[in-house]
């Protein structure tokens, strides 16, 4: 453990809360009833009763573990990246576990992953949770990428194009800043020189070493495109409801780019506003672009919004609580091993 990290880091255990989680999905399904009561009740119900369950909850969710797929490789290549070798079958585990606190402003919670990986191979846990953060920029780069092409090439006109390139220059701006050496050289180690920040100085060399070797250009521009595919397996999602929800109003190509404008836009807003998993301006931002760019009616823009939080957001909570028994099984098996060989 670094010099710092014992008041800078809360234990995992208490991260991972299901009081946490159980006040998201409050949360949560107080939204849907408003998204709801806006599109109107009856008739929302009508619509989701209109889809053929069968296939399309199981395409939904087999879309989005492509997701988790493609974006693991992404995980996988920072780690090599700051010389942190696990087996895939650990990795791709702990990955996922991270899942279970995507409900957290900017998915910051996912920064546990650090302590399952220092609890398998020691590597602080300063030099393993700046992984996340990287991982958010790029994520980030790659919803603008999608949201500036769906809307250049599906959308004719308006002001939304300006307000999505320039929080793209933001978070573009902010990624330049976090992987310049510079950042931390000038204004970092001269804040941690002195004073009691002093104890926190040799976990902020550490985290120089991940940012700068995560976000410098190169590593950033290849994980934003590895991030594109994967968060498209969403958009994807939001088409094949639109597709069933609204018919044939639009062709297929002008559905899919419209579509890929309005989730990526939602998620890029709900991520920058800090919600909690993005509940409340995902969904706001989701209806309103769905009802004035489409023109879809109201009934059916609450009803698309609502399956695609439920399969995109929710979903993968599952999948990260069902990824953390596992995480915590082999750990408790590590830990046996070793007692019986002390």
């Amino acid at each position: 453990m670094t010099p710092g990290e014992e008041v800078t880091v809360a234990d995992e255990t208490s991260l991972v809360s299901s009081r946490r989680v159980i006040l998201l999905v409050i949360l949560s399904m107080v939204v849907f009833a408003l998204v709801g009561w806006y599109g109107r009740f009856d008739e929302v119900m009508t619509a989701l009763s209109s889809i053929p369950w069968y296939f399309v909850l199981p395409a939904m969710m087999a879309l989005s573990l492509l997701n988790y797929i493609i974006r693991y490789a992404k995980w996988q290549y920072f780690l090599r990246r700051i010389d942190v070798n696990i087996p895939h079958s650990d990795s791709f585990a702990i990955f996922l576990a991270g899942f279970t606190l995507t409900a957290t402003p900017g998915k910051i919670g996912e920064a546990i992953k650090g302590y399952f990986i220092r609890d398998i191979d020691g590597t602080p846990i300063a030099k393993t949770v700046p992984v996340v953060i990287s991982e958010r920029v790029t994520d980030l780069l790659a919803l603008v990428i999608l949201a500036v092409l769906g809307f250049a090439l599906g959308i004719s006109a308006g002001d939304e194009l300006l307000s999505v390139l320039l929080l793209g220059g933001a978070v573009f701006g902010a990624a330049i800043v976090l992987g310049s050496g510079t950042f931390y050289n000038k204004i970092l180690a001269k804040l941690t020189s002195v004073g009691p920040l002093k104890r926190f100085q040799y976990s902020c060399d550490i985290i120089e070493g991940t940012m700068t070797g995560t976000l410098s250009p190169r590593p950033m521009l290849l994980t934003t495109a590895i991030s594109v595919p994967g968060w498209f397996m969403e958009c994807l999602e939001l088409w094949l409801l639109l597709t069933l929800l609204a018919g044939s109003s639009l062709s297929p190509i002008i559905l899919l780019l419209s579509a890929t404008f309005v989730h990526a836009t939602a998620s890029v807003i709900g991520a920058l506003t800090f919600s909690p998993g993005g509940v409340g301006t995902y969904e706001v931002t989701s209806v309103v672009l769905l009802t004035v760019i489409l023109g879809v009616t109201t009934p059916i823009a609450s009803a698309a919004t609502i399956l695609i939080r439920v399969v995109t957001l929710w979903f993968s909570v599952v999948v990260g609580f069902v990824a953390l028994a596992v995480v915590n099984r082999r750990d408790r098996k590590r830990k046996h091993e070793s007692i019986h060989q002390s």
